[in-house]
């Protein structure tokens, strides 16, 4: 009985003491794991909202970039993670829903029951835009060119949104494109810009300044309605591809078994810098379209219903990847 009771006494402590570490996370720097390259759309908001966590909770948000393969190099290291609090991943739409639908057999995780949801940070449209080298300066000019001759275009690497945007479009179009991938939108984009490549397809926030800046021509909005940010672009569906839409969310979640108490902790604050005046501007300021307020539970249920609509578009549109 004496022994019993020891043993139920030593339970509580170790109970009562990780109930204390929760309560005191976090107690060193956390890092956020950004399975894309700097400069990126992923990369922009994970520096925007571990800046404000930061100054939240008092310990550093360290952005660490860990690109390539589509996402899922950073994506596998993060799902690999001990789950204590200390491993967040900045997701997105190619890497959580689309990679793994593109690729069953050589992605190391599993984006359902390797991750829980925190929150949602952003959203933003897919465009296809074009050099200014290219002599393509509407959508009708790009499938002219298309149909005429071999026309490459770029993505941030294969596996990613951009990617399987390009792949839908020349499916419902029925015109041949090459794919180039890059290691991120920056790079693309680079390539873009110098006429190295004619056509790209990519979220809103890498391309804006470059398109205000003439430097290279947005075609198309890739959504049901046309962005505030480039209003004079028309939408696919305006062009006549109502079917096509794709839009990029991204969001924080962390490796599966992440104390509840972190996580509804992280999903509180983030919430609350979203509804500051403040971050709003900064959203504005990087073309990001908010994010939908949703409890842990109901992002971890929206990750699960896109990660199944996207498996469903890849195996109907039948997507090869190089």
């Amino acid at each position: 009985m004496i022994i019993r009771r020891f043993a139920l006494a030593i339970g509580c402590v170790f109970a009562l003491g990780a109930g204390t570490a929760h309560a005191d996370w976090p107690e060193h720097p956390v890092t956020i794991v950004v399975p894309f390259a700097a400069g990126q759309t992923g990369d922009m908001i994970a520096r925007m909202v571990g800046k404000e966590l930061e100054a939240k909770f008092g310990k550093a948000f360290i952005v660490e970039n860990r690109p390539g393969s589509g996402g899922r190099i950073g994506t596998t290291y993060a799902a690999r993670a001990k789950p204590d609090g200390y491993t967040l991943l900045m997701t997105s739409t190619g890497p959580f829903a689309i990679t793994p639908a593109l690729y069953p057999h050589d992605t190391k995780y599993n984006p359902i029951t390797d991750f829980v949801g925190i929150a949602e940070t952003a959203s933003t449209p897919q465009v296809i835009a074009a050099s200014n080298g290219s002599g393509i300066t509407s959508f009708a000019d790009l499938v002219k060119r298309a149909k005429a001759k071999d026309l490459s275009y770029g993505s941030a690497g294969n596996g990613s949104l951009q990617h399987l945007t390009m792949e839908l479009l020349k499916k419902e179009i029925g015109f041949p494109m090459v794919h180039v991938p890059y290691k991120g939108s920056a790079e693309s984009k680079t390539a873009l810009i110098g006429n190295t490549l004619e056509v790209t397809s990519d979220s809103l926030p890498p391309l804006l300044t470059s398109i205000k800046a003439n430097q290279i021509k947005a075609l198309a909005v890739v959504d049901a309605k046309r962005s505030p940010y480039i209003p004079d672009v028309p939408t696919l569906g305006e062009l006549g591809f109502p079917k096509l839409s794709a839009v990029a969310f991204f969001g924080l979640v962390a490796p599966q078994g992440t104390p509840k108490e972190v996580v509804q902790a992280i999903n509180k604050e983030v919430i609350a810098m979203f509804k500051t005046p403040a971050f709003q501007e900064q959203m504005r300021a990087q073309a990001l379209t908010p994010p939908t307020e949703r409890t842990p539970e109901q992002f971890s249920a929206y990750l699960a219903e896109e990660v199944g609509r996207w498996k469903k578009v890849v195996e109907q549109a039948n997507v090869v990847v190089d």
